[in-house]
């Protein structure tokens, strides 16, 4: 992985954790064509006024969120989720696939 997609994960990863809803959309690295909402900057996906919260797709997505090409996009009742990257989950989330999502 690069490391600007480390960087964006590990932010995602923290501000999961710290907030356990879902933050506001930001830039994604681009994977083939960006998930509705989100324009085309160079190699990122940015995401458009009322755009919802997008996550790369690795799998199936989580519940939740509805794929979209190679991103996730979060429908209005979906938990906080990231890219699980061990084989727990941190305490507070549970493992679904390759993500951990919020329990509550």
């Amino acid at each position: 992985m690069t490391i600007a997609r480390n960087t964006f994960w590990a932010a995602l990863f923290v501000c999961f954790l710290a907030h356990a809803q879902l933050p506001s959309p930001t830039p994604l690295p681009k994977e083939g064509s960006c998930p509705s909402d989100y324009v085309t900057q160079g190699n990122s996906c940015t995401p458009a006024a009322g755009a919802q919260l997008a996550i790369p797709k690795h799998g199936s997505c989580p519940s939740g969120y509805a794929g979209q090409g190679n991103y996730c996009v979060a429908n209005p009742n979906a938990k906080a989720a990231f890219l699980k990257r061990s084989a727990i989950c941190p305490f507070g989330y549970i493992g679904q696939g390759n993500y951990c999502i919020y329990k509550n």
